[in-house]
Protein backbone atom coordinates (compact mmCIF):
# COMPACT_ATOMS: atom_id res chain seq x y z
CA UNK A 1 0.00 0.00 0.00
CA UNK A 2 1.43 3.41 -0.95
CA UNK A 3 0.18 6.67 0.86
CA UNK A 4 0.33 9.71 -0.81
CA UNK A 5 -0.73 13.20 -0.09
CA UNK A 6 -1.17 14.85 -2.83
CA UNK A 7 -0.84 18.60 -3.49
CA UNK A 8 -3.76 18.50 -6.77
CA UNK A 9 -5.02 16.10 -9.44
CA UNK A 10 -7.06 16.91 -12.18
CA UNK A 11 -10.28 15.53 -13.18
CA UNK A 12 -11.96 15.18 -16.37
CA UNK A 13 -15.53 13.73 -16.45
CA UNK A 14 -16.71 11.74 -19.09
CA UNK A 15 -19.10 13.92 -21.57
CA UNK A 16 -20.08 11.17 -24.58
CA UNK A 17 -18.78 8.85 -26.56
CA UNK A 18 -17.96 9.70 -30.12
CA UNK A 19 -18.99 7.44 -33.47
CA UNK A 20 -15.83 5.48 -32.54
CA UNK A 21 -17.12 4.08 -29.24
CA UNK A 22 -14.30 5.95 -27.42
CA UNK A 23 -15.07 8.59 -25.02
CA UNK A 24 -15.13 12.18 -24.86
CA UNK A 25 -13.88 13.66 -22.13
CA UNK A 26 -14.70 17.21 -20.53
CA UNK A 27 -12.48 20.07 -19.43
CA UNK A 28 -10.05 19.38 -16.53
CA UNK A 29 -10.98 20.68 -13.27
CA UNK A 30 -7.92 20.78 -10.49
CA UNK A 31 -8.93 19.37 -6.48
CA UNK A 32 -7.13 20.05 -4.11
CA UNK A 33 -6.60 19.05 -0.18
CA UNK A 34 -6.67 15.60 -1.55
CA UNK A 35 -5.54 11.81 -0.15
CA UNK A 36 -4.43 9.18 -2.80
CA UNK A 37 -3.86 5.39 -1.80
CA UNK A 38 -2.25 3.13 -4.22
CA UNK A 39 -2.73 -0.67 -4.27
CA UNK A 40 -0.91 -2.70 -6.34
CA UNK A 41 -3.22 -5.43 -8.50
CA UNK A 42 -0.94 -8.46 -9.66
CA UNK A 43 -3.08 -10.34 -12.59
CA UNK A 44 -1.46 -12.47 -15.56
CA UNK A 45 -2.45 -11.32 -19.06
CA UNK A 46 -1.46 -13.89 -21.84
CA UNK A 47 1.12 -15.68 -20.04
CA UNK A 48 2.67 -12.26 -19.05
CA UNK A 49 2.66 -10.90 -15.63
CA UNK A 50 1.49 -7.27 -15.46
CA UNK A 51 0.52 -4.84 -12.62
CA UNK A 52 -1.64 -2.09 -12.49
CA UNK A 53 -2.86 0.32 -9.61
CA UNK A 54 -5.73 0.45 -7.87
CA UNK A 55 -6.09 3.41 -6.03
CA UNK A 56 -8.57 5.37 -3.89
CA UNK A 57 -8.91 9.02 -4.42
CA UNK A 58 -10.34 11.03 -1.13
CA UNK A 59 -11.79 14.63 -2.06
CA UNK A 60 -11.72 16.53 1.19
CA UNK A 61 -14.63 19.41 1.89
CA UNK A 62 -13.95 21.97 1.16
CA UNK A 63 -13.18 22.76 -1.93
CA UNK A 64 -12.96 25.97 -4.32
CA UNK A 65 -15.28 24.39 -7.03
CA UNK A 66 -18.27 22.40 -5.80
CA UNK A 67 -17.98 18.51 -6.42
CA UNK A 68 -21.01 16.36 -7.56
CA UNK A 69 -22.48 13.42 -5.34
CA UNK A 70 -24.32 12.08 -8.32
CA UNK A 71 -22.33 8.31 -8.87
CA UNK A 72 -23.29 8.53 -12.37
CA UNK A 73 -21.84 11.67 -13.29
CA UNK A 74 -18.37 10.45 -11.78
CA UNK A 75 -18.13 6.75 -13.55
CA UNK A 76 -15.49 6.14 -16.05
CA UNK A 77 -13.52 10.31 -15.44
CA UNK A 78 -10.30 10.36 -15.75
CA UNK A 79 -8.15 11.42 -12.97
CA UNK A 80 -4.39 12.40 -13.98
CA UNK A 81 -2.24 13.01 -10.22
CA UNK A 82 0.76 15.12 -10.06
CA UNK A 83 3.06 12.33 -11.68
CA UNK A 84 1.01 11.96 -14.35
CA UNK A 85 -0.78 8.76 -13.59
CA UNK A 86 -3.43 7.86 -15.20
CA UNK A 87 -6.34 5.95 -13.59
CA UNK A 88 -10.41 5.77 -14.37
CA UNK A 89 -13.29 5.92 -11.83
CA UNK A 90 -15.19 3.08 -11.05
CA UNK A 91 -16.95 4.21 -8.57
CA UNK A 92 -17.98 7.26 -6.42
CA UNK A 93 -19.22 7.48 -2.62
CA UNK A 94 -19.95 10.64 -0.69
CA UNK A 95 -18.95 10.38 3.10
CA UNK A 96 -20.62 12.52 5.80
CA UNK A 97 -20.43 12.63 9.54
CA UNK A 98 -22.99 12.07 12.40
CA UNK A 99 -24.47 15.12 11.56
CA UNK A 100 -25.03 14.50 7.87
CA UNK A 101 -22.22 17.29 6.63
CA UNK A 102 -20.78 16.11 3.74
CA UNK A 103 -16.98 15.95 4.51
CA UNK A 104 -15.07 14.10 1.88
CA UNK A 105 -15.31 12.14 -1.44
CA UNK A 106 -14.26 8.70 -2.00
CA UNK A 107 -13.72 7.45 -5.56
CA UNK A 108 -12.72 4.23 -6.44
CA UNK A 109 -10.26 4.14 -9.09
CA UNK A 110 -8.32 1.96 -12.16
CA UNK A 111 -5.39 2.57 -13.36
CA UNK A 112 -5.52 3.12 -17.31
CA UNK A 113 -3.97 4.92 -20.33
CA UNK A 114 -4.07 7.91 -22.07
Amino acid sequence: MNLSYKQSVEISKKEKVNRWGEPVYGEKVVYNNIELEKQPIFQTVGGRREVKQKAILTIFEPQIIPVSTTNEEWEGARVIDEDHNVFYVEKYEPKYDEENKLIKHQLNLLEGRY
